[in-house]
């Protein structure tokens, strides 16, 4: 059995990296009553991308930043650090927005990976950027060859490339790869250390951060009023960007359904990725089901998440049943030695895990409730590196009144379609969970996936399908 630490309710190692490179200037709990233009709850990228455009559109404004954990405690901090776009979901944003509104939001997020880059090394946040692409792998004959990325990319005159397995090895030699696709917009990030570095930066320009502060009461009302445990905050807008746990909202409770993924960390070994001819910053992913991504660190480690995980009960994104279970590490753990083989015997030295706000579209989705003064971005869906990146300019422009080219992406509009309300959504996404892993498991066996995994893991693809087609029509 392979030995990964407990999970557990651990900081993430990029969160651990980070505060031990720069912890930061203190910023204790919110105590009493305060005012502000604009109350942002959820101190992710969606809510730091937010502040840091109002900052930039509109200085002087009085922004408070409310966050229940530490500005990178939650999804920024805990996440696989893979900033990448759509063009592997091409068809499916076209057919949701209208091919040409499609296409149009799939380059502004292939575009997006690069200038997320370019912004971090203006504010001089060292954060580990590498733009170099990532390498989408068929480890197994019954994985599809991905042959549609390379077909969207070529279609927008992209530079993907289709490779033989002597291509796909020479950016890492695993034994395994059958073939690869090449997509250049992608990149990788330590994403704990960007967000302490916005964090940074939103200090330097007069945001009011309050950390350990979470809101227990939101009263929708002009001006509105954010309640905390020891006080509150009057705002003429408020923007709500705290992901997962929007799901314990009344507004967002049929949103999404939260899932949870995990992730592992090598130890230090930059000789052994040496050995295995990984010396370039190009992230990978497998096409299972429910596929593994990873990717190297400044320091020599290897990343790697996915290959399992499992359905949360509501909101409750916090929970063990979101960050806590080692046996959802060692697939991911199991996941690397069987995909490099020459690495047995490595140590794992940190395992964390997390809920994603999975909508039923596969894609965000931005929301005003009444009176008029509340806004959220919620449901990236497992993609928010270069999505909050976006969301944060269309919900500075919303705050702002302004129509202009971010609120008139096809993106900016409520859910497409609701989830099950629980009790119901748990069992059914749980059921779907459990059927892709051990499809995938039955598959790498070299037997039949099964027809009942395959209806069941299958589910939420026909289900997104039939919506999508709806919504195109």
């Amino acid at each position: 059995m392979i030995e990964v630490p407990a999970p557990g309710a651990a900081r993430s190692f990029w969160l651990q990296e980070a505060l031990a490179a720069d912890p930061g200037r203190p910023t204790p709990p919110l105590e009493g009553h305060v005012s502000a233009e604009v109350c942002i709850v959820g101190a992710g990228f969606a809510g730091l991308w937010t502040a840091f455009r109002l900052t930039e559109r509109a200085p002087g404004l009085r922004i408070a930043l409310l966050d229940q954990d530490i500005v990178g405690g939650g999804a920024s901090g805990r996440n696989g650090g893979i900033v990448s776009g759509s063009w592997h979901d091409l068809a499916a944003l076209m057919a949701l927005f209208g091919e040409t509104e499609g296409m149009r939001y799939a380059r502004v997020q292939a575009e997006g990976v690069a200038e997320l880059g370019r912004v971090a090394a203006s504010l001089g946040i060292d954060c580990w950027f590498h733009h170099e692409g990532i390498l989408g792998v068929r480890t197994g004959a019954w994985q599809e060859a991905g042959l549609d990325d390379a077909g969207s990319l070529e279609t927008v005159g992209g530079e993907a490339k289709v490779l033989d397995a002597a291509g796909a090895r020479a950016y890492a030699d695993s034994p395994r790869f059958l073939d690869a696709t090449f997509n250049p917009d992608c990149g990788i990030v330590q994403p704990a250390r960007l967000a302490r570095g916005l964090r940074r930066v939103l200090l330097e320009r007069g945001v009011h951060i309050f950390e350990r502060t979470p809101m227990t009461g939101l009263d929708r009302e002009r001006p509105a009023i954010v309640r905390t445990p020891h006080g509150a905050v009057r705002a003429e807008h408020v923007v709500l960007t705290t992901g997962a746990w929007a799901a314990d909202l009344a507004p967002f409770r049929r949103s999404f359904g939260v899932i949870s993924d995990y992730v592992v960390a090598t130890e230090q070994m930059p000789g052994r990725l040496a050995e295995i001819g990984w010396t370039s910053q190009v992230a990978l992913a497998d096409r299972r089901e429910w596929l593994y991504y990873l990717r190297p660190t400044d320091d020599g480690r290897i990343v790697i998440g996915g290959g399992a995980g499992s359905a949360v009960y509501g909101g409750r994104g916090g929970s063990r049943a979101a960050i806590g279970k080692r046996r959802y590490a060692r697939v991911a753990a199991r996941g690397l030695l069987d995909m490099f083989p020459q690495l047995e015997g490595i140590g794992f030295t940190h395992a964390w895990g997390g809920p994603i706000d999975q909508t039923v579209t596969f894609v965000p989705f931005y929301r005003t409730l009444e009176p008029g003064n509340v806004h959220a971005g919620l449901g990236f869906s497992g993609h928010g590196m270069v999505q909050t990146f976006i969301g944060g300019q269309i919900l500075a422009s919303t705050v702002l009144g302004i129509d202009d080219e971010w609120t008139s992406l096809a993106v900016n509009r409520p859910e497409a379609a609701k989830t099950p309300p629980e009790p119901l959504r748990f069992p059914l996404v749980k059921a779907a969970a459990v059927a892709l892993e051990r499809g995938d498991a039955r598959e790498e066996a070299g037997r039949s996936r099964g027809p009942l995994y395959e209806l069941v893991g299958n589910a939420p693809i026909r289900y997104r399908e039939r919506v999508v087609r709806r919504s195109g029509q």
